[in-house]
């Protein structure tokens, strides 16, 4: 059965970033070029920019569509009920822990996105946020002590994913544990 435009759209749409993220993560985000992105794609660069309009929407995208982000909407978007804080952090992490672990192009792309800083920042700030107010609620409810969770966000996001760039382990649940000791 044929595919429809859009369904052909979409799997264009997907066969782009699929060779964006390799060849970011050969190249670096900075060392590739939109050609060597057509090129590993088998499409034409004019091709490339009727779906996207600069590697740097390409980089923004990657990280906003495959990166933590859609996942962890969808975790804080569950109910959480009846479940400790400190058992739900640690599930957003060991998550957020395995993407990493498992997308090392990924990964790869997080780091080197120096061409689209403004949009990494503005992906990793509404992650922080998510996570931030999850905490407040927390905190008015009187299941965590009051705090700032702005900075509990950071240092959660910012711990694991050092970690997993430097190769060291880390134990998520110790990790909210010792930032969250009195809560357990």
């Amino acid at each position: 059965m044929a595919k429809t435009r859009r369904e052909q759209a979409e799997w264009r749409r997907e066969q782009l970033l699929d060779a964006a993220l390799k060849v970011f993560a050969a190249k670096g985000v900075d060392g590739a070029s939109v050609k060597d992105i057509a090129e590993a794609a088998g499409v034409t660069p004019g091709l490339l920019y009727r779906y996207f309009e600069s590697k740097e929407a390409l980089v923004t995208t990657l990280l906003s569509e495959r990166g933590f982000l859609p996942r962890l909407r969808e975790l804080l978007t569950a109910d959480h009920r009846g479940r400790p804080a400190v058992e739900v952090l640690t599930e957003l992490l060991g998550a957020f822990d395995a993407l990493l672990a498992d997308n090392a192009d990924l990964m790869a792309v997080f780091f080197g996105a120096t061409q689209a800083r403004a949009a990494l920042a503005e992906l990793v700030g509404e992650g922080q946020r998510l996570i931030g107010d999850f905490l407040a609620a927390r905190v008015a409810e009187g299941e965590l002590r009051p705090h700032d969770t702005t900075t509990a966000a950071r240092t959660l996001f910012a711990t694991v994913a050092v970690s997993r760039r430097t190769g060291s382990p880390l134990d998520v649940a110790r990790l909210v544990e010792l930032l969250f000791p009195h809560e357990r």
